[in-house]
């Protein structure tokens, strides 16, 4: 046979419940040869003692394992996060929420004011390397004077012969304070 046939026999004659006593002389024996087996029923043997030990102990009331729990859990708590970072934890989030709340607002493009002039019918057109608006976007109509020469350097052909002359225009001013587009009104040549 060989050691693991015997380890079951151990164990039942450390808990003290061998079966027979040729059985029991036979493990016996065979622990007396073997180290490895005497290491094991060594083993068994202090196990059986240390849970007789606990048998014997008498038991606590039952309000104080509730305690002893609690004092544990305690013990092993993480630390309480700081006030001050929840709040700065909030405030990020609330900002975060905002400015989402914010970007996919409508656009409300305010339309330049009713006028009798055939001009204001005209479309506006769009700046040269500036990006158009998006549908969503949020844009003011500004009407302003702009001399030729900076319309002509931003890439539109303008008809005049005078580079200082002033053009009254329609400027599409986006919410990021950049101009989009343009709608030339009328051409006023100065000396």
């Amino acid at each position: 046979m060989k050691c693991r046939d015997y380890r079951t026999g151990l164990i039942e004659l450390a808990r003290g419940r061998a079966p027979d006593a040729a059985e029991r002389r036979a493990l016996l024996a065979h622990a007396e040869s073997c180290a490895a087996c005497t290491r094991f029923l060594d083993g068994q043997m202090a196990l059986s003692a240390a849970v007789a030990a606990l048998a014997a102990e008498d038991l606590p009331p039952a309000g104080q394992y509730e305690a002893r729990v609690m004092a544990e859990f305690d013990r092993v708590r993480p630390p309480r996060v700081p006030a001050w970072r929840l709040v700065l934890a909030a405030c990020l989030a609330l900002a975060v929420c905002a400015g989402a709340v914010r970007m996919f607002q409508w656009a409300r493009v305010e339309p330049p004011a009713a006028t009798s002039d055939a001009a204001d019918t005209r479309p506006f057109l769009n700046i040269p390397y500036t990006v158009p608006l998006a549908p969503e976007e949020q844009a003011t109509v500004v009407r302003t004077r702009i001399p030729a020469s900076a319309l002509i350097s931003a890439g539109f052909h303008v008809p005049v012969a005078d580079s200082a002359a002033l053009i009254e225009a329609d400027v599409l001013v986006s919410q990021d304070g950049r101009a989009r587009a343009i709608r030339p009104l009328s051409v006023t040549i100065t000396n």
